[in-house]
């Protein structure tokens, strides 16, 4: 009998649209599906770092069951739900969605985006439950990414000193959110360096090093149609960025891999690590509206509904040839040249 995997999990951010992160979570942590490989660690930025986070916790606390149950608390008391905040949230997408508007400072409004997401943190992520003893919070791992917003630094928060103040830094998008202070620093959403966390798993101690690391890809790298519109641009332009440092990680791992094969002597400090990708459902027909940059902003319960649906169903692509990483419509694993520099056609 072939030996269960070591497996890593990261999960991109992309507000709303992480709750495909939740469902693709939620199977995973299942009876049916825990014991088919050893997690032994979590990444993400952003949502996605709300969800790894969540599990995390409840891995931490109580086991699979309790990651599932927060994992559901956190984003059902994420929908709007009360008339008040049903407005709120239909003028926000209606808003997002007009041919011309105004971006406004944060620092202009009271920060409720982060006070709400506070609140959802306190209730279904308590930080003073947590075990105070860095060792017990290191199995699994958890990895979140930010970015510091003076110095453009990738900043790497362990679950071993993660606190909330770290955890919300991570989802500080903006100008939904001012810069968040953490750790000293003036942090942003890290979609801007980190989307997810990735390359840190190829330097784990040898008996936690995956085998395999399964990436959670939100934002659509491929699209038919070319934007014209200014808000299909918009949309574009968010996948774009927040592919760019996804992209980045993965060549990381792609490079180890290259390089061990050529020179065994790095085996003693590197093993090969196979990545798979699950991408996010797009089809249409199976949500309630467009999947737009405004609708990551949208908290509608049919649409977190769907997501997480899709995401349950697509979290058994990990455990077969359909997560395969390279291929198509997922991130790219090589630059693509117009023409072939010299340096590169004198090797061959």
């Amino acid at each position: 009998m072939a030996a269960i995997p070591k497996v890593a999990i990261a999960c991109q951010g992309g507000g709303s649209h992480a709750a495909f992160a939740a469902g693709v979570l939620e199977r995973l942590l299942s009876d049916e599906c825990f014991n088919r490989f050893e997690l032994v660690a979590l990444s993400g930025t952003s949502g996605g770092a709300m969800c790894s986070a969540l599990a995390w916790a409840g891995l931490l606390l109580d086991g699979p069951a309790d990651a599932r149950r927060r994992l559901a608390g956190f984003w059902k008391d994420l929908e709007a739900r009360d008339g008040p905040d049903i407005f709120a949230n239909a003028l926000g997408t209606w808003y997002a969605r007009l041919p011309v508007n105004a971006e406004i400072s944060p620092y202009l409004y009271p920060p409720v985006a982060e006070e709400r997401l506070r609140e959802l943190l306190d209730k279904h992520l308590p930080f003073a439950s947590l075990p105070a003893e860095p060792a017990r919070r290191a199995r699994p791992t958890l990895l979140v990414g930010a970015t510091d917003v003076n110095t453009g630094d990738r900043v790497i928060f362990p679950g071993d000193t993660l606190d909330q103040d770290r955890l919300v830094a991570s989802a500080a998008v903006p100008p939904l959110y001012r810069a968040v202070a953490a750790d000293g620093r003036m942090c942003w959403d890290g979609l801007f360096s980190s989307n997810p966390p990735v390359r840190e798993f190829t330097d784990f101690a040898i008996d936690m090093r995956p085998d395999e690391i399964w990436v959670v890809q939100i934002n659509p790298q491929y699209r038919r149609e070319l934007p014209e519109s200014m808000n299909e641009i918009i949309d574009r332009r968010n996948e774009l960025s927040g592919n760019l440092a996804l992209g980045q990680e993965l060549y990381f791992t792609t490079r180890v891999n290259e390089m061990l094969k050529a020179d065994e002597s790095l085996a003693t400090r590197y093993k090969p690590i196979k990545v798979r990708v699950v991408q996010m459902h797009l089809d249409a027909k199976d949500y309630p509206g467009p999947l737009d940059y405004a609708s990551k902003l949208d908290r509608n319960p049919a649409l977190i509904h769907a997501l997480i649906r899709k995401g349950r169903e697509r979290a058994e692509w990990f455990f077969d040839a359909r997560s395969d990483w390279p291929r198509e419509g997922t991130a790219p694993h090589k630059s693509v040249y117009a023409t072939t520099p010299a340096a590169v056609s004198e090797k061959g």
